[in-house]
């Protein structure tokens, strides 16, 4: 079961980032680092709008206040 572990400020910063990586992978850049800059915005938009990092885990770390858990 996919368990949310990040929440508020942490979710709107990795969309926020996610998309401005995107977009500079995809227009500012070329060769590898157009893909390597593509790649890490998709996994940082994806956490974020999914509100959950598998990272996270191991450490049983969460971003969620108690509040948001409850949701």
């Amino acid at each position: 079961m996919l368990t949310f572990n990040v929440g508020g400020l942490d979710r709107l910063e990795r969309i926020v980032h996610g998309i401005v990586f995107v977009l500079i992978g995809i227009f500012l850049v070329t060769g590898i680092w157009k893909i390597i800059l593509s790649i890490y915005g998709i996994i940082r938009f994806a956490t974020g709008f999914f509100a959950f990092c598998p990272i996270y885990i191991p450490f049983k770390y969460s971003t969620r206040r108690a509040k948001e858990e409850s949701k």
